[in-house]
C-alpha cells in the first residue's frame, strides 16, 4: 500500500479510503444503503483521480486538477478510468473492468435518493468498490 508522492495525489487517496470506509459504516451499522453506494462512489471517483496524478508529471497537476477534475466528467468514472489510460495509467484486468463497469451507473445525484434501498446492490456495489480501491491502490506510490 505504497502512498503517493504529491499532495495531491495523496489527498485523493486519503479521501477514496476514508469514504470507502464511509460507505461500509452506513452499510453495516446503520443499514442506509443508497447513502452507503454514494459515499462509496467517491472512493472509485478519487482512487482513479489519485492514480491520474501519479501518472502525470507534478507540474501538470495544476492543470489536471482545473480541467479535468472539474464539472461533471470529474465525477463520471468511465471519463475517469478512460483519462487514466490516456495518461500512461494501467490497464484494468477482465474482473476489473466488470466492475467498473457496474459502478459507472454511480452519480452523484444519488444524494437525492430517498428510501432505504437494496441491500444486495449495495453489497454488491460495496464489494466492486473495494476490488477497484485495492487494484488502485496497488499501483500508486
Amino acid at each position: 500500500m505504497p502512498v503517493p508522492k504529491t499532495l495531491e495525489a495523496r489527498r485523493y487517496y486519503r479521501v477514496a479510503l476514508q469514504r470507502l470506509e464511509d460507505g461500509r459504516l452506513l452499510f453495516g451499522t446503520l443499514e442506509r444503503y443508497p447513502a452507503a453506494i454514494y459515499l462509496a462512489g467517491y472512493g472509485v471517483e478519487c482512487i482513479l483521480k489519485a492514480l491520474i496524478l501519479t501518472c502525470v508529471p507534478a507540474a501538470r497537476h495544476a492543470l489536471v486538477l482545473r480541467d479535468d477534475f472539474r464539472g461533471g466528467r470529474g465525477h463520471d468514472v468511465t471519463w475517469l478510468r478512460e483519462r487514466l489510460l490516456s495518461v500512461g495509467g494501467p490497464r484494468f484486468p477482465s474482473m476489473i473492468l466488470r466492475d467498473l463497469t457496474f459502478v459507472s451507473t454511480w452519480s452523484v445525484d444519488l444524494r437525492y435518493t430517498p428510501g432505504m434501498g437494496d441491500r444486495e446492490e449495495a453489497r454488491e456495489f460495496l464489494e466492486a468498490v473495494q476490488r477497484i480501491v485495492a487494484f488502485c491502490d496497488a499501483r500508486l506510490g
